[in-house]
């Protein structure tokens, strides 16, 4: 009776222990990484930097998921090129490097009149009970022809506290990619039985395919095709929205 007594107590321990976890809230807060501000600027000249950087606290083990996640993010847009440089794996890192780049550039070509830039802005789009999304617009340049502006979103589901690819969104995706693709044909007014790209967008094989971004606001489901994923830079972005009600039934998770 004694070892049953101190079993039960040792498993109500544990299972308070573990909702403490779980009920742990979320902290979110904004952090403005600008170029004044940078010590690694006052030695030399910068690029324009202007980052609103989110980061999380709070639940320590959903916290560092997270912010690695939004790590790993701006890490991919200060670097021009990521497989070329894999010794770059921190944020501090990667800005080091936009840094040094910029100053190679301007050393290379003293007479360019452009400058290196990046503008990031991000935060949390939906906190629902099982969900949480955070948006990103970011705009980098590179010298060239014109810079480049993109969304992002990252999705994590809060009660096994991950991050969440596209697929793993869906419990039905090749349901929701049918759905997807009658609101591209009406909005884009193509017929429904037509080539997907008879009028110059640039699907591969001429299939139709959801996005690389996938993100949530307070009403709605929004896909975005960033400038050059299935058409040309002068088009823009491509968006399409969806109400909860209309995709729900295709989700692992609830809203």
């Amino acid at each position: 009776i004694v070892l049953k007594n101190i079993a039960l107590i040792l498993v109500t321990l544990l299972f308070i222990t573990s909702c403490q976890k779980r009920a742990a809230p979320l902290v979110f807060e904004s952090k403005s990484i600008q170029t004044d501000g940078l010590e690694l600027c006052k030695e030399g000249i910068c690029p324009i930097i202007d980052i609103e950087k989110i980061t999380a606290s709070g639940n320590e083990t959903f916290a560092d998921t997270i912010n690695a996640a939004i790590n790993q993010l701006l890490v991919n847009n200060l670097v021009i090129d990521p497989d070329e440089e894999p010794n770059v794996e921190t944020f501090d890192q990667a800005l080091a490097h936009f840094v040094s780049s910029y100053r190679i550039y301007k050393s290379d070509f003293p007479d360019a009149g452009a400058e290196y830039e990046i503008n990031s802005a991000s935060q949390v789009s939906y906190d629902g009970a099982q969900l949480l999304s955070i948006k990103f617009e970011n705009y980098t340049y590179w010298g060239g022809a014109h810079g480049y502006g993109s969304t992002t979103y990252l999705n994590f589901d809060k009660d096994a506290q991950t991050q969440l690819s596209n697929k793993e969104l869906f419990k039905d995706y090749e349901g929701f990619l049918k759905l997807a693709e009658t609101k591209f044909r009406n909005q884009k007014k193509l017929s429904a039985d037509g080539n997907i790209n008879s009028t110059g967008f640039l699907f591969e094989n001429d299939v139709f395919a959801l996005p690389n971004v996938i993100g949530f606001t307070a009403n709605e489901m929004v896909l975005v095709y960033n400038p050059y994923e299935i058409a040309s830079y002068v088009d823009g972005q491509t968006i399409l929205k969806f109400k909860f009600s209309e995709v729900q039934e295709y989700l692992k998770l609830s809203l």
